[in-house]
């Protein structure tokens, strides 16, 4: 069976190993502190965290339902999506999408955010914003699939800038020529809709 040729099987450094289970250990007194015992949920929560904080929405979603955070000052709620920069196509995933959460996103009360990372916690820039357009579309991937399929879209920051209007978004520790430099290395063309005064830092955002 072909399945059994695939893989590139080493010996386990030991480097790795011990390293890697300091780094577990400390996950796991984070994951204690707040009763958070979903790995995977606690990264990507922490990750949330950190996105809502810079575009200024103050309150995080503990629960798994609804938005990942919101305005205390205003009605005002945001999706985040994180995305790795190793990725071959940069952008969003919708799973689960019913069509009261693909209505939404024609709200303008919600906005979505696309962070880019590499690795667990360096942000190299977002894709933030909000349009009408962006729920049509999720409605009708939704209500068009296939039955007995589950309702995932991806969406690529390329037509989330073009379409959508989407601005970027130039972390504090990144400086906005380092975003403007990845931004067009993924994508040439986009040096055409993204120019370096259309870069906003999150100074924009607080």
């Amino acid at each position: 069976m072909d399945i059994f040729k695939k893989g590139k099987y080493e010996l386990i450094p030991t480097e790795f190993r011990t390293l890697g289970l300091v780094s577990l250990q400390e996950l796991s007194t984070f994951q204690d502190k707040f009763k958070m015992y979903d790995t995977d949920t606690t990264i990507n929560t922490i990750r949330d965290s950190i996105i809502a904080n810079y575009l200024g929405f103050d309150l995080l979603n503990f629960d798994k339902h609804g938005f990942d955070a919101k305005k205390s000052s205003k009605d005002e709620f945001l999706e985040v999506k994180q995305c790795s920069i190793t990725s071959r196509r940069l952008g969003g995933t919708w799973n689960d999408t019913n069509e009261e959460k693909a209505i939404a996103f024609s709200d303008k009360r919600l906005f979505t955010t696309v962070a880019i990372w590499k690795g667990a916690s360096d942000l190299k820039f977002m894709i933030y914003g909000q349009h009408k357009g962006l729920g049509k579309y999720l409605l009708e991937r939704v209500r068009n699939r296939k039955d007995g399929s589950r309702s995932t879209q991806n969406i690529s920051i390329e037509n989330l800038i073009k379409k959508y209007g989407f601005k970027v978004i130039c972390p504090p520790d990144k400086t906005k020529k380092y975003v403007l430099k990845l931004i067009v290395n993924y994508k040439r063309d986009l040096y055409r809709y993204v120019k370096l005064p259309d870069i906003k830092g999150i100074q924009d955002f607080q």
